[in-house]
């Protein structure tokens, strides 16, 4: 089972670079300011008040499976009085909005969900016709490096009889496997490519807070409390071991450009 807890605070703290990602996306819409955007995978709402920022007079269907990422975008809109946002709190994969979006927007979001036809199906359905797809997720070959050291460290003690069964639900696509899967699901004009964008973590304990929050996030919720910072760091530490300091977080990103049928 997909674990759908985030601690929102600490993402927006730590998330810093997948922002920054996000805002060539946002670019790359060429919004006008009056369209209705689906925000797929809105998390605490940081990017999605960038998105905001380009619909003067659009609004934005914000969807994300996790309570936390919801009840946190809810309360700052509230608190600031916005009204052209509706948070909603639902499976990218089965979800429902009151009226079809001109634009689908997602950011470090599909790669969560490994599902191809359920979500790029669900995506097609919440678009009107003509409507435009951008986003940007983790591709294939994204953190590699942490990955080796993950499978070393998984079998030791006292870790490996909370993980010994367990497999990671991400999903790295290729561009190829994108491209199939979004043109099996209706979607044209389909184009997806890979860049890398490789983070340095100067301080330790910063990549021991991005493994345990962000990366990480299912191996961790297998483990007892007391055993969760220790695995965390014990991944940073072997990482170091195998490449080099300071930690890097080897990033690959998929972007993702297409277009539903007029």
């Amino acid at each position: 089972m997909t674990n759908t807890y985030w601690d929102a605070e600490t993402y927006d703290r730590i998330g810093t670079p997948m922002r920054g990602w996000a805002q060539q996306v946002i670019d790359d819409l060429a919004l006008d300011g009056h369209e209705t955007v689906l925000d797929a995978g809105c998390g605490s709402g940081s990017v999605t008040l960038d998105l905001l920022a380009k619909l003067q007079r659009g609004r934005i269907y914000a969807v994300d499976a996790s309570a936390e990422m919801i009840a946190s975008l809810t309360r700052t809109l509230d608190e600031r009085g916005i009204t052209s946002v509706t948070p909603l709190q639902a499976s990218l994969t089965d979800f429902t909005l009151p009226e079809p979006v001109d634009a689908v927007f997602s950011n470090a979001v599909f790669h969560w969900i490994p599902d191809d036809d359920a979500l790029f199906g669900a995506l097609f359905r919440a678009a009107r016709p003509g409507a435009r797809m951008r986003a940007q997720c983790g591709g294939a070959g994204n953190n590699a490096h942490v990955l080796e050291a993950v499978a070393a460290v998984r079998q030791r003690a006292p870790f490996a009889e909370h993980l010994i069964d367990f497999s990671d639900s991400k999903t790295y696509r290729t561009p190829e496997r994108a491209q199939a899967s979004l043109e099996r699901a209706g979607w044209r004009e389909v184009r997806a490519s890979l860049f890398t964008a490789p983070i340095p973590f100067e301080r330790e304990d910063d990549a021991t807070l991005y493994i345990r929050t962000i990366l990480l996030r299912d191996h961790i919720a297998r483990l007892p409390e007391d055993q969760r910072d220790a695995y965390a760091r014990a991944v940073v530490q072997e990482t170091i071991a195998r490449h080099g300091a300071p930690y890097v977080a080897d990033y690959v990103r998929l972007n993702i450009w297409a277009r539903r049928p007029a």
